[in-house]
């Protein structure tokens, strides 16, 4: 089982990746749409933001406020096809996502192994802490490795990592 500093450098690492790949992007790049479908840059980016929400509850953190402005890009939610009103922009996503970060590493700094292990809810069910948390950075990790063919959209084909 993943340890907890190991946990903490998933995270870093995820976190740097995510600015890597939205770096010198627009706004208006994040909407660029795919041409066979699937979302775009400004809901993947939303969707990986609230899965660190969802990542923060697991491990018992508090979660700021303003990130009810996920509530639409949780799993199953409709794409965004275009700008529209309220949608987040680039810089709010990076800024909740990286308060999202630091509250869940803090929370990772004060806890010990048994704290990972306890029994938390995860859909409807117990699961370890610990479980549910790698569960959480397998989905995240998938959609973070999207973002560079989102990144091509715009045009962006360098290699950033």
């Amino acid at each position: 089982m993943i340890n907890i500093s190991e946990y903490q450098n998933m995270l870093k690492l995820l976190h740097t990746i995510i600015l890597k790949q939205t770096e010198g992007l627009s706004d208006a790049d994040l909407l660029l749409q795919p041409q066979n479908g699937g979302n775009c840059m400004l809901w993947t980016m939303a969707h990986i933001t609230d899965n660190l929400r969802e990542i923060v509850k697991y491990l018992g953190a508090e979660v700021p406020a303003e990130a009810a402005m996920l509530d639409e890009f949780g799993y199953g939610s409709d794409p965004v096809k275009g700008p529209a009103e309220g949608l987040p922009t680039k810089e709010g996503l990076l800024a909740l996502y990286t308060t999202l970060q630091q509250a869940a590493l803090a929370r990772l700094d004060g806890m010990s192994m048994a704290d990972f292990e306890a029994q938390v809810p995860m859909h409807g069910s117990p699961a370890r802490r610990g479980w549910a948390a790698f569960f959480s950075i397998f989905h995240h990790a998938y959609h973070v490795g999207q973002l560079e063919q989102l990144r091509n959209l715009a045009g962006r084909t360098e290699k950033v990592i």
